[in-house]
């Protein structure tokens, strides 16, 4: 009696507390019957051509699995347009599973086939559940024909098709038999894409929305979208397409799609951050920074370009940017524009848009960008000074004495003086004196004579003195004098004293 009782205890247990979990599992096992194969490519390698999604489908037909038509896979891939492996999403899979009743899939890629002596080859495969489009398995195997030796090289394979044979067989050698199926937590209405039009924009203004629907293993009953708490009213015209409007919140940020579809036995399904929708308002912060301000596109190497370097100050997406410069008259010389992402510098080797090389002046350069949301921002306008010319330095005698020689120095250049050096020689061109510096040249220059430059200087001759002289501005543009006479400022001649001989000669008359 005792013994009955407890069997009944444990039937009681058994059924309140449950199926147990190995019984559970057993259940979830499904065995894989049919299988879809992505095409592997056809390669020709020298005068040998191989079909590798055919070896693989034959492989897989030798372990008794159904493959599924190339021409039904390939009829569904091409009315989803999906051109490829890369292609393909999750629900893609899902989809595939339901309309081609296909357990797996299997896909891959050939990563070496190389005959010779010693042919390579290299193949990688990956199972894919098309139930939840999870990985079931997944391996890679290469080989060479040396492999294959034994002593004194005997049993090498040297044909590459007879070698590439025996890697898909490898590699298809483990592939499982059955998968664990988990169809209770699919869901069996997918959404295949969803996205806003613009999903970047300024607060209040409206966005169109789209969303695809998949009906997996289930079919569709009511959907809505939402906004925060905003609902958008969505329309279609054939239950899978879904659109709508909605003005987009007033607070900069980033806001989630949030989806909610119910199928035929009223169940809900919550699709959660589906898309983004982001909030920009603010003018793009942005700076343009350069070392110089000063070109000298002459070709000297030195200040030959400029080079500008563009600044985000908040991480933003830019539609486009627009670099320019102008000159003074604010007329456009030179101009580069582009979409997106800012290059992370520019260069201006001092030309205008014909590729011709401006003249020497003031120029101003700007940078304009504009983000997604269609926030506008320009730059302030940064000057820059082209200057290619050598300095213009002019030399002349303006005082004689005993002890001295006076020279007047008159500079013209568009930029300062960085380096000088004048030298006066006398009539025998021995140097009467030396005199160099940094910076600005100065206006006169008083050179003492020893007693060879004295008697020089009483001579009748009109040029005693000669003097050579270098220059170098700030920009790299060098001036180079080298013994020239040292000449004599020529006499002004006042308009009163020429009404003077006027009036002299009417008396005279």
């Amino acid at each position: 009696m005792k013994k009955y009782l407890f069997i009944i205890q444990v039937v009681l247990v058994f059924l309140l507390s449950g199926v147990p979990d190995c019984i559970v599992e057993a259940e979830n096992i499904v065995k894989i019957k049919r299988v879809a194969v992505m095409p592997f490519g056809t390669f020709t390698v020298g005068d040998i051509s191989v079909d590798v999604t055919r070896l693989i489908s034959d492989c897989l037909a030798k372990n008794e699995f159904k493959i599924i038509s190339h021409d039904v896979l390939e009829n569904f891939l091409v009315k989803r347009r999906i051109r490829g492996t890369e292609f393909l999403n999750g629900s893609d899979i899902r989809e595939m599973g339901v309309i081609l009743k296909t357990d797996v899939l299997i896909l891959g890629s050939v990563d070496l086939f190389e005959d010779g002596e010693n042919p390579q080859t290299a193949i990688n495969a990956r199972m894919i559940d098309c139930l939840d489009a999870s990985v079931v398995w997944a391996d890679s195997i290469s080989h060479t024909g040396d492999d294959f030796a034994t002593f004194l090289g005997l049993g090498r394979i040297t044909s590459l098709k007879k070698l590439i044979e025996i890697t898909v067989e490898e590699l298809l050698s483990d592939l499982p038999s059955t998968v664990n199926s988990t169809s209770s937590s699919v869901n069996p209405i997918e959404i295949g894409h969803a996205g806003f039009f613009p999903d970047v924009l300024r607060g209040g203004e409206t966005t169109r929305i789209s969303i695809e629907v998949k009906e997996i293993t289930g079919n569709l009953q009511d959907i809505k979208a939402f906004i925060l708490d905003s609902e958008i009213d969505l329309k279609t015209e054939d239950g899978k397409q879904y659109t709508g409007t909605i003005q987009a919140p007033v607070a900069d940020g980033t806001y989630s799609l949030k989806i909610y579809v119910y199928d035929q036995l009223n169940r809900l399904y919550v699709i959660d951050s589906a898309a983004g929708l982001t909030v920009h308002s603010s003018p793009p912060q942005v700076t343009l920074l350069f070392p110089q301000s000063l070109i000298s596109p002459n070709n000297d190497g030195i200040n030959d370009y400029i080079q500008f370097f563009p600044e985000l100050v908040k991480t933003i997406r830019l539609e486009t940017w627009r670099i320019e410069i102008v000159d003074e008259g604010d007329n456009i010389v030179r101009s580069e524009e582009g979409f997106g992402t800012l290059p992370t510098g520019f260069s201006w080797r001092g030309e205008d848009n014909q590729y011709k090389i401006v003249k020497d002046g003031t120029y101003f350069c700007r940078l304009f960008v504009e983000d997604k949301a269609g926030n506008k921002m320009v730059t302030a306008k940064d000057k820059i000074t082209v200057d290619k010319t050598p300095p213009e330095i002019a030399v002349t005698a303006t005082g004689e004495s005993e002890e001295s020689l006076t020279m007047a120095l008159e500079t013209k250049d568009i930029s300062k003086i960085a380096e000088w050096k004048v030298i006066v020689y006398d009539k025998t061109g021995v140097e009467a004196g030396r005199f160099e510096g940094t910076e600005n040249i100065p206006a006169s220059i008083v050179c003492p004579l020893e007693k060879a430059s004295k008697k020089s200087l009483n001579s009748t001759e009109e040029c005693l003195f000669t003097y050579s002289l270098e220059a170098r501005d700030v920009a790299g543009n060098r001036l180079q004098v080298e013994k020239q006479p040292l000449k004599r400022p020529e006499p002004e001649i006042t308009e009163i004293g020429f009404e003077k001989k006027i009036d002299e000669w009417v008396e005279d008359f």
